[in-house]
């Protein structure tokens, strides 16, 4: 079975994108288009995300609501969006992003950001439980 992870992208066009290009890595995204079903789909009882990924730069969805509400149920956070807008960055950061980057980054290296976040987050999880 593939490892999912759930998106919160309203563009059709980069949410096939993520789908394909994830899925080509063994990589099942979801992705939604409002923080409703974004919330809905974090607290689905079937198979919960490894990782959970969000555009800042998406109009018309509080994307900071979508990121604390991630991480309260903790899921880890990768979040993406304009190189310029440091402010949506540092937004992101304190809602709890555990990673920001650059759409350039992201559409770059998409497979090997989220497969090394989900390795880190496996680490974390691997450590607190031996401890």
């Amino acid at each position: 079975m593939a490892t999912s992870v759930l998106a919160l992208e309203k563009d059709l066009f980069f949410a096939v994108k993520i789908r394909d290009t994830l899925r080509h890595h063994a990589i099942e995204a979801t992705t939604v288009r409002t923080l409703d079903a974004f919330e809905q789909r974090l607290d689905a009882a079937d198979e919960k995300p490894a990782l959970v990924i969000v555009n800042t730069a998406i109009k018309g969805v509080d994307w900071e609501a979508a990121i604390r509400a991630a991480q309260t149920r903790g899921y880890p956070v990768l979040a993406f969006g304009s190189h310029m807008d440091l402010e949506a960055r540092e937004k992101a950061l304190a809602a709890g992003a555990a990673k920001v980057v650059a759409n350039s980054k992201f559409t770059s290296d998409m497979p090997g950001l989220v497969t090394r976040m989900m390795r880190a987050e496996h680490s974390e999880h691997t450590k607190s439980d031996s401890q």
